[in-house]
């Protein structure tokens, strides 16, 4: 990577000051989707939203590559992308779940308030990964969950069912995977996120034409691979080992 960048940008320091303002542009982006979402404009918030997620799959392989905690140590780069993802992945998602009528109307704020509730709570957990990369809890992925509700026009009993049962993993031992750090089964699970990210923007963009039903079925697939492999994971021997306190898979060693 570094070839391709010009040479005042090559230097260690120049390269992760550079991969932290990616990552504070995240937060940029948070209030042009909250904007979106004030104005009532759906499509807006959901690509902004789209965009947060392609900034936030960037930077941290960018930033164990290119060890910016190393060369920039003034800045955390975890706490910065805490910051932000709270906003991206979770504030605009659930005002995105009020303001466009996707719950009960008398339940909205109510169940709103649960999920900001959980997540605040699994952000500050401690041990929010196991060592080989997989989440404990649902990760505050808000951002996937909801624009896949909203493009799919589930009924309201089905998005309440769906966000109490995640946020009620929370503070659970329950895996989900981080698609960029976890090595067993990547290069799929990196593919599987990509085709969702891109049937959301296409489906995004062509509202409120008809949705292609291959659309539709990238939606629904990508989610529940992610279920799919987190319960594999969750009740495979390597979590009965990690429950006896013994070394899972051994941890990337690029990690930051």
């Amino acid at each position: 990577m570094t070839e391709t960048l010009p040479r005042e940008l090559a230097h260690p320091v120049a390269k992760g000051w550079m991969v932290h303002c990616v990552t504070a542009l995240g937060a940029v982006v948070g209030m042009m989707g909250i904007i979106a979402v004030s104005d009532h404009k759906p499509r807006g918030a959901v690509l902004w939203l789209a965009i947060a997620m392609v900034l936030d799959g960037i930077d941290g392989p960018a930033a164990r590559a290119w060890d910016v905690r190393g060369h920039v140590p003034k800045i955390d780069g975890y706490t910065l992308d805490l910051i932000v993802d709270f906003v991206t992945c979770i504030v605009i998602p659930v005002i995105f779940l009020h303001e466009f009528q996707m719950l009960p109307a008398g339940a909205s704020l109510y169940i709103g308030a649960f999920v900001l509730f959980m997540s605040a709570l699994w952000m500050s957990r401690t041990d929010q990964m196991t060592t080989d990369h997989w989440f404990n809890g649902f990760p505050c992925e808000w951002n996937m969950i909801v624009p896949t509700l909203f493009l799919l026009g589930t009924p309201h009993w089905f998005n309440v069912v769906a966000c109490v049962a995640l946020a009620l993993t929370q503070l659970t031992n329950w895996k989900f995977v981080h698609p960029t750090q976890v090595r067993r089964f990547r290069s799929t699970t990196i593919t599987v996120t990509v085709l969702w990210l891109a049937a959301v923007m296409y489906m995004t963009a062509r509202a409120p034409k008809h949705h292609p039903g291959f659309g539709k079925l990238l939606l629904i697939v990508c989610p529940l691979y992610i279920v799919g492999i987190g319960v594999w994971r969750t009740l495979s021997r390597t979590a009965a080992a990690e429950a006896a306190g013994q070394p899972a898979e051994a941890p990337a060693t690029s990690g930051e």
